[in-house]
């Protein structure tokens, strides 16, 4: 995020990479082969010249809008007729590749990933490759079970509209925050059993010079979506971690429009999914009093798995540091009211290395229907352990908001690691 700021130095690899993709591709396009061939290994528009077999220079021309369509086409430049092989990648994605030479289905042989044309080849020669693009939904398990929509070699992101404020730079290298302007917190209405089936690809009639943008792009893809209000911007103005996938949610099914993310410059790529019923994951927004360097963020991420102790170094936490014998409070909402009897809290406290400790007393308190916060009914023990989850039972009550109302010790700190919420 730092790369483009004046006066920042530690990150001078990042501006020079950014823009190398490019050049790195167009290097790659064509590769020499072992045994005098020639090798297809990326496609783009482009010529290429090339000693094979015994010398002999030919020039091959590949016409092609690849990576937004599916067909590639060479011609073929010779002074005489040569045999070599032409070796034509096959992505990953392609499940059926076809070729035809001269129009004609051409026997080709499969080599670790691509399709081999062995034959003498004679001046003008064509060869049209075409690889079949079809929408896939891939599965994020270790992102909550999020979902990417990919069609061929391109993977999809939310079409966001952008607003742009000048905040620095001079008027030759003006410098820009970009914002979104349009709603982004969506979760994918997919068919169970074939989601795919749910979203549609279509082409557009734009012909850009940089199809990479969001009036250039000749793809896109169409998708049904409904808004998750609880995930929200966390406070550093970021997209907060996702969630458990299916979400619910009983917003209204939207149709959204979906870009190639290289189009994108703000960016959802990884959608949560909506679903219904009790596979269906209440989403929770979670906000604090203070978070001056540690997110609240981590309270979520941390609740499916436990800390292995609280001084635990390898999982995000959250703290009220740098305040010291405050009272604070961490909050969790939901988008609909969920029936609970019971909470565990799993305490930051780096005793001998740092100043958070447990806190010297806490509370538990919902927000009622007129919007008052107040404690929990029959609460047993408020506990303070470290190196484990303190368990609270209360009567069972209706919630839309829960919050930790936490008093800190007396110059010290604190954190919490996990706070998980048992729902009746």
């Amino acid at each position: 995020m730092q790369a483009y700021m004046p006066g920042i130095h530690q990150y001078r690899c990042c501006p020079h990479n950014y823009g190398m993709g490019w050049p790195y591709y167009a290097e790659e396009l064509w590769l020499a082969s072992a045994d005098g061939g020639l090798c297809a290994s990326l496609y783009a528009e482009s010529s290429v010249r090339a000693d094979v077999a015994d010398g002999t220079t030919v020039t091959v021309a590949e016409r092609t809008d690849y990576p937004f369509g599916e067909t590639v086409t060479f011609t073929l430049s010779t002074p005489r007729t040569v045999r070599f092989p032409l070796y034509l990648r096959v992505p990953g994605w392609c499940q059926a590749p076809t070729a035809l030479v001269n129009g004609r289905p051409a026997q080709a042989r499969g080599s670790g990933g691509y399709l081999v044309l062995d034959r003498s080849w004679q001046h003008r020669d064509t060869v049209e490759l075409r690889l079949p693009m079809r929408t896939t939904v891939r599965t994020w398990g270790a992102n909550r079970d999020s979902v990417s929509v990919d069609h061929g070699p391109l993977t999809y992101s939310l079409r966001i509209e952008e607003e742009w404020t000048r905040f620095a730079g001079t008027e030759d290298w003006p410098e820009y925050e970009v914002r979104p302007a349009s709603p982004w917190n969506y979760a994918l209405v997919l068919d169970e059993k074939d989601p795919a089936r749910s979203l549609t690809p279509e082409r557009t009639r734009a012909h850009a010079a940089n199809p990479f943008t969001h009036t250039g792009t000749p793809v896109r893809m169409k998708a049904k979506a409904r808004r998750v209000p609880a995930w929200q911007a966390d406070d550093q103005d970021v997209a907060a971690p996702l969630q458990q996938s299916p979400v619910r949610t009983t917003e209204p099914v939207e149709h959204i429009t979906l870009f190639p993310s290289a189009a994108a410059r703000l960016r959802i790529t990884a959608f949560p999914t909506a679903g219904s019923g009790r596979r269906a994951s209440e989403w929770v927004a979670c906000t604090a009093s203070f978070s001056g360097v540690d997110s609240p963020q981590a309270l979520i991420i941390n609740a499916t798995a436990g800390p292995a102790d609280s001084f635990d170094q390898s999982i995000p936490r959250f703290t009220w540091w740098d305040r010291t014998g405050t009272e604070e409070w961490v909050r969790y909402e939901y988008a609909e009211p969920v029936r609970t009897s019971g909470v565990s809290v799993y305490w930051y406290d780096d005793t001998g290395h740092g100043a958070c400790r447990v806190p010297q007393s806490w509370q538990l308190e919902y927000r009622s229907p007129a919007g008052v916060w107040q404690p929990v009914s029959g609460a047993s023990v408020y506990g303070t352990a470290t190196d484990t989850f303190n368990h609270v039972s209360y009567e069972p009550v209706t919630v839309t908001a829960l919050r930790l109302r936490v008093r800190l010790r007396p110059g010290v700190s604190g954190g919490v690691l996990a706070w998980r919420v048992r729902l009746s």
